[in-house]
């Protein structure tokens, strides 16, 4: 698997050496260096270095010779080079599964200035709770503070974090090593993805929803594959250019629009398996289950 925040590949101790670009003193260290300078000392470190052969060995290797005593703050836990950025692992975990199926679908990513954020807006509280949950342990930080748009009868979330927001910008191939991890990590994603793209009806269907057909049969196979869940489709179900009405707003649809549908005789199995985060759509699913 390829994860976006692995260390620089030039920069390994056979001797190869990568310099900082040649830009003013105070021109600050792209993140991405800063961590792996953070590793490498630590490296050398516990190999038992010592910071004056620690300080020649970043100089060589990265044209920047820190002060034996920030290097002393580094290793003490006083001082990170990593500075307010949220750490950020990219280890396979449920939480983080659940964040990826929800950005496929709902979720979004972006940047402001020098802010990159991962975002969630929907009418359902204890989605967007559920989503700040995840975020927070993957970025190990405190809860997000969940802020109402009135206007649009939304509840929003918003994170920080430029490793997570370069891990999220990866393609769904990418993603599958996190996916696949276990089966865990595979209902998580799953019910990311449903609670972001699934809805539920009284006649007793399950569908999901995306403009990408990839994605859907990608669903279907983890459905299948892990679950036995049988499904149909994709099928196309609005065309680009269609109008679509969201609470009260007309919009122009920008892409084609397909849909996957669960057979009936999966959906006990989806309940116990994956089920929705979602009260109204859980609700409307155990109804639907009832003898």
């Amino acid at each position: 698997m390829r994860v976006i925040i692995a260390p620089l590949q030039s920069t390994k101790d056979d001797g190869s050496a990568i310099h900082l670009p040649a830009t003013s003193r105070k021109a600050p260290i792209p993140l991405e260096i800063r961590i792996e300078l953070f590793e490498r000392v630590k490296r050398l470190r516990r190999r038992g270095l010592s910071y004056s052969k620690i300080r020649k060995v970043l100089a060589e290797n990265y044209g920047y010779t820190p002060s034996k005593s920030l290097l002393s703050e580094w290793l003490r836990g006083l001082h990170s080079p990593v500075g307010s950025a949220n750490l950020f692992g990219a280890e396979p975990t449920p939480e983080l599964a659940y964040v990826i199926g929800v950005k496929l679908g709902d979720g979004s990513i972006n940047r402001k200035g020098y802010n990159r954020r991962i975002r969630l807006q929907s009418i359902d509280q204890e989605f967007v709770m559920e989503f700040d949950r995840c975020l927070s342990k993957i970025l190990h930080t405190r809860r997000h503070r969940l802020w109402a748009d009135k206007r649009r009868r939304e509840i929003h979330i918003e994170a920080r974090s430029v490793l997570l927001y370069n891990f999220l910008r990866q393609s769904l191939d990418d993603f599958k090593g996190w996916i696949e991890y276990s089966p865990q990590s595979v209902a998580s994603f799953l019910r990311g993805f449903f609670d972001s793209e699934g809805s539920t009806s009284k006649d007793g269907s399950l569908r999901g929803f995306n403009s990408d057909t990839n994605l859907l049969r990608y669903v279907q196979c983890l459905l299948t594959t892990f679950f036995k869940i049988e499904t149909t489709g994709p099928h196309l179900v609005a065309k680009v250019g269609s109008v679509m009405i969201r609470r009260g707003h007309r919009y122009l649809r920008r892409q084609n629009v397909y849909e996957i549908y669960v057979r009936r005789e999966g959906l006990d199995n989806f309940s116990k398996n994956i089920g929705f985060t979602i009260r109204r759509k859980s609700d409307r699913l155990n109804e639907v289950l009832q003898p």
